[in-house]
């Protein structure tokens, strides 16, 4: 009688770690996502350095929202259409179906997705430092981290949330970009806007990309000597968006291709 070998999986750390690098890998090879969300923002800032501001603060807060964009590119349009893709492809469907346990695929994915979108940020803060009058502190950069990884970590939360709305990839680029642009643009990512409504504003604080950007503004404007203080109320709504996104995407995610209805 044939004795039957068991394999264990790997612990979970194995298992994460390893599905982290597999997800960098996939998103290594989509070179016309990473290179939009990593030259885009170097070339708006290579741009408006001809006509650079007298204000640190204004100058600051332009670094602060072009690294905001390419974040939230990265960590929304691109992760939620490779996913779109994947399921279309039927892609999803096989991952299910592997012993691999779904929360180790998700966390997985989108730890990848954080990394990649920080890979983007430090280059434009890299950039922005270089050009402006901004001095990053040890404290400042810190901030930066924190405020950057949460901000990541909550667009990839609600990037999921949103592909159970989205049934085709062709269809996944329209309306993440419809969700997306009008979100960046008032909260300031391309530069202040004038006139804004009040109300407007107001609804911009609550939405997960003025806070990103508030907040990163005041990490680079920071000079003292003590630590660079993050805003409560910021990290309070993104995280408020983190947990909504996991939400719902535990409740509505889907992993079949959707049919189409004849």
């Amino acid at each position: 009688m044939s004795e039957l070998t068991i394999q264990r999986l790997p612990g979970t750390g194995q298992l994460l770690a390893a599905q982290i690098r597999y997800q960098m890998l996939l998103l290594m090879r989509s070179p016309r996502a990473m290179v939009f969300s990593l030259v885009i923002p170097v070339l708006l800032l290579v741009l408006s350095s001809s006509r650079r501001h007298l204000d640190p603060q204004l100058e600051s807060a332009l670094v602060a929202g072009l690294a905001a964009f390419g974040l939230i590119v990265t960590a929304y349009i691109s992760h939620a259409i490779g996913l779109v893709t994947s399921r279309q492809d039927g892609v999803l469907r096989r991952w299910r179906a592997t012993p691999l346990p779904t929360w180790c695929f998700f966390a997985g994915r989108i730890a990848a997705t954080a990394l990649t979108a920080l890979g983007s940020v430090a280059i434009a803060v890299a950039v922005g430092t270089a050009m402006y009058h901004v001095h990053l502190t040890g404290a400042a950069a810190l901030s930066l981290l924190v405020i950057f990884v949460l901000g990541a970590l909550a667009w990839a939360a609600v990037g999921t949330a949103v592909t159970s709305l989205v049934p085709t990839a062709q269809g996944a680029g329209p309306v993440l970009m419809l969700t997306y642009l009008p979100v960046i643009l008032f909260s300031g990512g391309l530069g202040s806007v004038s006139a804004e409504p009040g109300w407007l504003a107001t609804v911009a604080r609550y939405l997960p990309a003025q806070p990103i950007i508030s907040s990163a503004t005041q990490a680079l404007t920071h000079t003292g000597p003590g630590l660079s203080l993050i805003s409560g109320r910021d990290l309070a709504v993104l995280a408020a968006w983190a947990a909504a996104g996991v939400l719902a995407s535990v409740l509505f995610f889907r992993w079949d291709p959707v049919r189409p209805r004849r």
